[in-house]
């Protein structure tokens, strides 16, 4: 009976084991749909995370960048060394950008945004620009997330997190066309009806920095063809596919309106809005006032560079200081290399006038003050000691032939690279003026155009500026073989100007980047 009993009672605990597998396997596959779950909703706000991290770093950096973060209703202060947290009401720019983005609205989430200082070890290996104040900003976002399942063998909150950085970057990048007037309406304008076009240089071949809505004005039936430019391009038109148009205040482009007349672009792309490009010539110094007076005198024809037959008699000038201009009217002015330091008065070439380069013996610079410029100039370009200001225009509008090197060809550089191949230089302090380029002759610059004054100066008063015409003639060319950066710029005229950006020119130019 024992025996019988003993069989009975396990009997009677005959299927617990498979209960408690099944509460195991059930608390197992509660934590796995929990996991799951509860994991997935993590990972999605991690990436809205990140993604609001990275819009309200952009966005705060492209404040920086544009100089609107010290002004309107989402200003903020861009000091290194400091930070701030956003609240849920905060109308800062990177605040906004991270609430428009869905962080920052309740008390769960903490928007928190900071200026590293010193900022390269906050970013160990990125070419942060130099000249910016400013050039590194910090987003880091975090949300308390609240479990589900989880809850029941873990947390009951858990929190994710993301960081983000962009910065102010120096990269090495041909220039555009750079027009730098911040506000003025029309400051890059077409009239007449000119054929323009670009070969060669960067993917974006024209910049226009001005923030008004009439920036970029089309007038007559001038045509600017763009579709041989950019980088794949050998310099003559023959390889480009296109090249970028950008403009920060408008017309508007596609999607919104059609792409404005006389374009062709290519591959390239009309854009609008495109953040302002600053000034890459802008920490180049002037060249001092030289000790040496620049003088000139008779020249043969076939002599030196002086054609032959000559138009007007031949006039070789030396470099050194000019004080009262150059004025090359009804003459043929033949310049040795060097530079030409003009105080007042300007550069005259606008009747019966045609400039060449001097060539053979005494080319070198030998009888100046610039030894070791082969074939190359640097005219530069301001006032008298009692009129600083007071510089005079540079007027190439001649009938004439005009063949003219800048401070630096070749590779490598002839001539002082410190000049970055600027052919005329403004001084960026002047008076405002109208410099016309090129007129109903055969014209040929290589080299970089350079007249502007300085962003603060255009900032502080919009009619202090320098306005450029680039002029074709009907049945002439005009050939830039080089750069232009200008207050406004203006194309008019007939015939053709062509422009052949230097493939292999370069400069350091500020861009904004996500750098982590």
């Amino acid at each position: 009976m024992r025996y019988k009993s003993f069989v009975t009672r396990f009997k009677d605990e005959d299927g617990q084991a498979i209960v408690l597998v099944a509460v195991a396997m059930s608390l197992f596959l509660f934590a796995a749909i929990g996991l799951a779950i509860d994991g997935s909703n993590l990972y999605s706000h991690r990436q809205m995370a990140q993604a609001a991290a990275d819009a309200a770093a952009q966005a705060g950096i492209m404040s920086v960048f544009d100089g609107t973060n010290g002004a309107g209703t989402h200003q903020f202060v861009a000091t290194p060394g400091t930070s701030f947290t956003c609240t849920t009401a905060d109308a800062k720019t990177p605040c906004i950008y991270a609430l428009n983005n869905g962080f920052g609205g309740s008390a769960a989430d903490t928007v928190t945004v900071s200026f590293p200082n010193p900022p390269a070890t906050a970013a160990p290996g990125v070419a942060l620009s130099g000249s910016a104040p400013t050039n590194l900003i910090k987003v880091s976002v975090s949300r308390n997330v609240n479990t589900t399942l989880m809850r029941l063998l873990g947390p009951t909150v858990t929190t994710i997190r993301a960081t983000a950085m962009a910065a102010i970057v120096d990269v090495v990048a041909p220039v555009p066309i750079l027009v730098t007037h911040p506000t003025l309406t029309q400051s890059l304008s077409l009239q007449g009806n000119p054929a323009i076009k670009i070969c060669g240089g960067p993917a974006r071949s024209i910049q226009v920095n001005s923030v008004d809505p009439a920036a970029f004005n089309t007038g007559g039936s001038a045509t600017v063809d763009l579709s041989k430019a950019g980088p794949l391009d050998d310099g003559k038109c023959n390889t480009g596919t296109g090249a970028d148009f950008g403009t920060y205040g408008g017309p508007a482009g596609p999607p919104i309106a059609p792409l404005p007349k006389g374009l062709t672009l290519g591959v390239g792309k009309y854009i609008e809005p495109s953040s302002p490009v600053k000034d890459p010539l802008a920490n180049v110094s002037p060249p001092t006032v030289p000790t040496t007076i620049g003088s000139h005198a008779a020249l043969a024809d076939g002599v030196s560079g002086c054609p032959s037959p000559s138009k007007k008699a031949c006039q070789l000038y030396t470099p050194g200081l000019y004080a009262g201009g150059i004025d090359g009217k009804n003459s043929t002015p033949v310049f040795e290399p060097g530079i030409y330091y003009i105080q007042g008065g300007g550069i005259d070439c606008s009747a019966n006038c045609d400039m060449f380069m001097a060539t053979g013996t005494g080319a070198d610079g030998a009888s100046g003050t610039n030894t070791g410029w082969t074939g190359n100039v640097l005219f530069y370009n301001t006032g008298t000691a009692a009129q600083p200001k007071n510089s005079g225009s540079i007027n190439l509008s001649a009938n004439g032939t005009i063949n003219l090197v800048g401070s630096c060809s070749g590779s490598p550089c002839v001539g002082d690279a410190s000049y970055k191949g600027i052919l005329f230089f403004e001084d960026r302090a002047a008076d405002a003026q109208t410099h016309t380029l090129g007129g109903g002759g055969q014209m040929t610059l290589t080299g970089t155009i350079y007249l502007t004054n300085t962003l603060a100066t255009m900032t502080a008063t919009s009619s202090h500026y320098q306005a450029v015409t680039l002029q074709g003639g009907s049945g002439s060319g005009t050939l830039i073989q080089g750069e232009i950066i200008v207050g406004t710029l203006t194309f008019g005229g007939g015939g053709s100007i062509t422009m052949d950006l230097d493939p292999n020119a370069s400069l350091v130019v500020q861009q904004v980047a996500l750098v982590n």
